[in-house]
């Protein structure tokens, strides 16, 4: 079953028009954003983005994310910590090993993961 509070994140965030889809695949809930917007020096600017949760989120925090396999630097080569490739949803997907040095419960949530990603991806390029 999936969580309540990621329902309701994800039902906030479509609301105000962010395309998001919300399933459970595995064992965990999937957040899938479609043509997010990657940073200057990814090579493409939009890239699906998937992020899993436990299901017992928010107790349990949410660990890497997902993005399309042909999301390289500029230069060609592969992010630090993304080198391997996985499948979710019956896709395939590069798997960004970039973890959460914090998460607290009672304060964070989607939102702030989200904010997580776009800022790692911004220090990586």
């Amino acid at each position: 079953m999936l969580p309540e509070a990621l329902a309701l994140e994800v039902q906030s965030l479509a609301n105000e028009g962010v395309a998001v889809e919300l399933s459970e695949s595995g064992g965990m809930a999937c957040v899938l954003l479609p043509r997010h917007e990657l940073p200057h020096g990814f090579s493409k600017g939009t890239s699906d983005l998937l992020l899993r949760f436990p299901l017992s989120y928010r107790n349990g925090k949410p660990d890497m994310f997902w993005l399309e396999t042909d999301v390289l630097l500029l230069n060609g080569g592969v992010p630090k910590s993304a080198e391997s490739i996985e499948e979710h949803l019956g896709r395939k997907w590069r798997r960004f090993s970039w973890h959460l040095s914090s998460w607290d419960p009672a304060r964070d949530d989607l939102r702030a993961y989200i904010r997580f990603v776009d800022t790692r991806l911004s220090r990586a390029v």
